[in-house]
């Protein structure tokens, strides 16, 4: 797996939100909460595990890319309940929880690519 797209696939997933606020569409809480339902989610389980559970890093990310999607869910289930305000508020960057977890994901994959390009030198 590609590591940087994996980034990309968190990134979308705040576009998701914000289009189901402006569309009030409805979203499935339960599948955004669960980590091993991405792509990442599923790397770490498995390929991840195996290749990367000796770098702190790796759980690190396990543990953030978690609470990513808790934080996610938490966001969704605003958006469904219409509470689109506390919803935007929550989506903001800055001193959001989303945004401090959406940050430590990305840093945790950073940090993991690394670990891997120095074992491999």
């Amino acid at each position: 797996m590609n590591l940087e797209d994996a980034l990309l696939l968190h990134f979308e997933l705040k576009l998701e939100l914000r289009m189901a606020m402006l569309e009030g569409r409805h979203l499935d809480c339960a599948r955004i909460a669960n980590a091993c339902d991405c792509e990442l989610g599923r790397w770490l389980d498995e390929e991840g595990r195996v290749n990367c559970c000796h770098f702190d890093a790796y759980q690190q990310l396990v543990d953030n890319h978690r609470e990513f999607h808790r934080e996610a869910a938490r966001v969704a289930e605003l958006i469904n309940q219409g509470q689109f305000e506390a919803a935007s508020e929550a989506l903001a960057v800055g001193p959001s929880q989303y945004s401090r977890l959406s940050s430590a994901v990305g840093s945790g994959i950073a940090e993991l690519r690394k670990r891997l390009f120095e074992q491999f030198r």
